[in-house]
């Protein structure tokens, strides 16, 4: 109306940041919600009533179905050998997935490579080349991180002329991402936050959704290892040498003749041996 003050306009400026400000605002609101109703570190509040309403959704059909692909994850192709575990918290995620013989397609190979697990993580043999770092390989052992040995399959027991029997159940050959002199572990164990997310959620997620996550895991990580003659050659990708393995050791597994078997052939024939 005429005479009246005119009405002044906000700059633009102001609607930026009340609006960041109502961001802001929401995201702490949500926050504080998800620590006092469900996240582990806060009072968690709505956890019971969650797994009142998951355990009455529960099917016994999909239980059966879950205990199946279980049980064919963790057979075994040969006898049981009962050894010490690691605890499900320090074991790689590898894990979570597949199981201490995790190899069961080729049946010409599976057993010989299962039998790689008794000495290496899964990165060893299938790790992935890193931009701008190297990669080196040394001891791992979770419970210790500099251990000294002597480790298993490092060399003979003179009298029976079998590996010599060590203390050390858990060490293995595991790779090292190398960055101005600076070594990163290649090894993501069950006790990260995107592994405990996961295993928290994944049963609860679709098969696309499952493959989503895994393409995290398997930052670096190649599908097929490496083949026999990186590792069963005289230039070996492992430096036996360093790794602490006696010298005719070394010399049986870079000479193994099994590597040639494997390579070269498409059938073994082991004739009535067996009737």
């Amino acid at each position: 109306m005429p005479g009246e003050p005119k009405r002044l306009e906000h700059p633009k400026s102001v609607y930026i940041i009340g609006f960041i400000f109502i961001i802001i605002t929401l995201t702490v609101v949500i926050a504080a919600a998800y620590q006092i109703t469900f996240s582990p570190h806060g009072p968690a509040v709505l956890v019971p009533i969650q797994k009142k309403i998951a355990e009455s959704r529960r099917s016994a059909i999909l239980d059966e179905v879950r205990k199946q692909e279980e049980f064919e994850k963790h057979r075994h192709f040969h006898n049981v050998v009962e050894y010490p575990q690691l605890p499900e918290n320090m074991r790689p995620v590898c894990y979570i997935c597949h199981s201490d013989s995790p190899h069961s397609k080729n049946k010409k190979v599976r057993a010989m490579l299962n039998m790689h697990t008794q000495f290496f993580v899964c990165e060893t043999c299938h790790i992935e080349k890193k931009k701008g770092a190297s990669v080196v390989y040394k001891w791992y052992n979770p419970f210790d991180e500099n251990p000294e040995g002597p480790f298993f399959g490092t060399s003979y027991d003179p009298e029976t002329g079998n590996l010599k029997e060590v203390n050390d159940q858990f060490s293995k050959i595991a790779p090292y991402f190398k960055t101005d002199g600076r070594l990163e572990s290649a090894i993501r164990i069950q006790d990260s936050d995107l592994a405990r997310d996961y295993i928290n959620v994944r049963d609860r997620l679709t098969p696309e959704q499952r493959d989503n996550v895994k393409k995290k895991f398997h930052v670096h990580i190649k599908p097929k290892g490496h083949e026999c003659k990186a590792c069963h050659i005289r230039k070996s990708i492992l430096d036996f040498k360093k790794l602490g393995f006696a010298s005719n050791r070394a010399i049986d597994i870079e000479q193994l003749n099994i590597k040639g078997m494997i390579t070269k052939y498409e059938k073994f024939y082991i004739p009535n041996l067996f009737k």
